[in-house]
């Protein structure tokens, strides 16, 4: 059976990480995509796994927040409607969080997975295909599309809890984890 996309993803993404820790200690040898965005050297203990992290989970927590709006005003699931809730207020904290640590790392905001189609990255199509459904239908295709996000948020958070170099990071990386793997199980039809 071939692999799953978000298992590839995973997979694909903890190489990456892995790759750009190992090379955290020669800047000329890190990654195009962690270079094009540094605007100062890091005097930080932060490694290219740290980096790669935080520049992904920005727009991971961002482009989600659409989704949950909707939730929030369209749901007929009042547990939907509540974990989504609660869902935007952990976020909006955390895309602060992620962006201090982005200005601690001398990162500046360029966004290097704009464009990207990726498992647990909400896209405008995806949004537009959540956005003109309702009922049942609407609640299923959010929680489907909170599932994959979520799925993916913790598996991306022990790939950095596993690689990462910065305390700062992993600790968040840690609180990722721990709340995605929490709103896992409310999702309606969670085991």
């Amino acid at each position: 059976m071939p692999p799953r996309p978000a298992t590839k993803l995973a997979a694909l993404l903890a190489a990456v990480l892995a790759l750009g820790s190992a090379c955290a200690s020669d800047p000329v040898e890190q990654p195009q995509a962690v270079k094009a965005t540094t605007t100062a050297p890091a005097t930080t203990d932060f490694g290219g796994t740290d980096i790669a992290w935080v520049q992904l989970m920005i727009p991971m927590d961002e482009q989600l927040l659409p989704v949950l709006d909707l939730a929030k005003q369209r749901s007929a699931d009042p547990k939907l409607v509540q974990l989504a809730g609660e869902l935007h207020t952990r976020y909006t904290g955390e895309i602060q969080q992620l962006k201090t640590l982005r200005t601690r790392a001398g990162l500046d905001e360029t966004n290097p997975h704009a464009g990207h189609r990726m498992p647990g990255l909400v896209d405008t199509d995806s949004l537009a295909a959540i956005g003109g459904t309702s009922g049942a239908e609407f609640d299923r295709k959010v929680a489907e599309c909170l599932r994959e996000h979520l799925t993916q948020l913790a598996s991306l958070a022990r790939s950095e809890l596993t690689n990462g170099t910065s305390a700062a990071v992993k600790d968040l990386a840690q609180q990722v984890e721990a709340s995605r793997t929490a709103g896992l199980t409310r999702l309606p039809g969670a085991p």
